[in-house]
């Protein structure tokens, strides 16, 4: 995978190693150009979005986690606090807790409402693969995993490349991803988009749309899409719903209603990427199980 050239400068890390000790200044940027600076590696963490969590997670930093969103995965054996999410964080109860580090959404304001109060906060999340995997890394170098975060960032490169040479020359269907009934759907630059290519699938959404077009039904009645991933299906949509829309009866495609874990799976931006490739190659081509 190429790195973007965008989030190479934007979020190029900064270490400034001191002494013989393990501490050192970290420096950095997050996704909304902020600097984030820490005097030595957090031993505080509190994660207020699921993908940073699982990130965090996969490059060992379990025993930094001093709280999560109501989201997020629990490290085994453990029972964080809980302190709401991004949108509705609990500030109290993160005050108490005095993280180190605070990871949060870009698009929320909870950054703004927690650095007024004197908390240090990365604010932002990866949107595609390619963004994912240097904020593999990026998380590494402020966490203090750098040697982790590049040893799971080549193990995700491989799973990448390995799906590509399985999907390679593969007439993949037309796909429309649903995620929810207004519709919005994922088009090119976003995660998802960048999922169906791997698998060399062919999403209906044209590039113009943008990352997260709002559709209209006639758009997608048009496209008549071979496979309608329903990654609203946890939340009640399913092909039944869908097929009672105006129009969408006539609908020629077969309809994939994702269950919670495959919607997580799509929607977060991060290590489980191998999962999530080997779920959708298997969901739009079951004819090809067990190759």
């Amino acid at each position: 995978m190429q790195r973007s050239p965008l989030l190479h400068s934007l979020l190029t890390v900064i270490l400034v190693l001191a002494g013989l000790a393990a501490a050192r200044d970290v420096t950095v940027h997050d996704y909304l150009d902020r600097e984030v600076s820490l005097a030595a590696p957090p031993e505080r963490i509190v994660s207020l979005m699921p993908s940073h969590t699982e990130t965090l997670l996969e490059l060992g930093g379990a025993d930094l986690l001093v709280a999560l969103d109501t989201l997020s995965p629990q490290p085994g054996g453990t029972d964080l606090p809980l302190v709401g999410d991004g949108f509705s964080p609990n500030l109290e109860r993160i005050i108490e807790l005095e993280p180190d580090l605070v990871l949060t959404d870009a698009y929320s304001g909870a950054h703004e409402q927690l650095a007024d109060l004197g908390v240090t906060v990365f604010a932002g999340t990866p949107e595609n693969v390619a963004d994912m995997l240097d904020f593999v890394e990026l998380l590494g170098g402020l966490t203090g995993f750098p040697e982790e975060a590049a040893a799971v960032r080549a193990d995700l490169e491989e799973k990448v490349a390995e799906m590509e040479e399985r999907a390679a020359g593969t007439a993949g269907p037309t796909v429309y991803v649903e995620l929810d009934p207004e519709p919005f759907s994922a088009g090119p630059g976003s995660y998802i988009d960048d999922l169906l290519v791997i698998v060399g699938a062919r999403n209906i959404v044209p590039e113009e749309l943008g990352a997260w077009p709002l559709l209209s039904r006639e758009f997608i009645i048009s496209a008549d899409p071979e496979v309608i991933l329903l990654l609203d299906a946890p939340w009640g949509e399913s092909e039944a719903t869908l097929r009672e829309r105006p129009g969408f009866a006539e609908l020629s495609g077969r309809v994939v209603e994702a269950g919670e874990r495959e919607e997580d799976l799509l929607s977060r931006p991060g290590p489980h990427l191998g999962e999530a490739l080997d779920w959708l190659y298997a969901a739009l081509y079951p004819d090809a199980a067990g190759e």
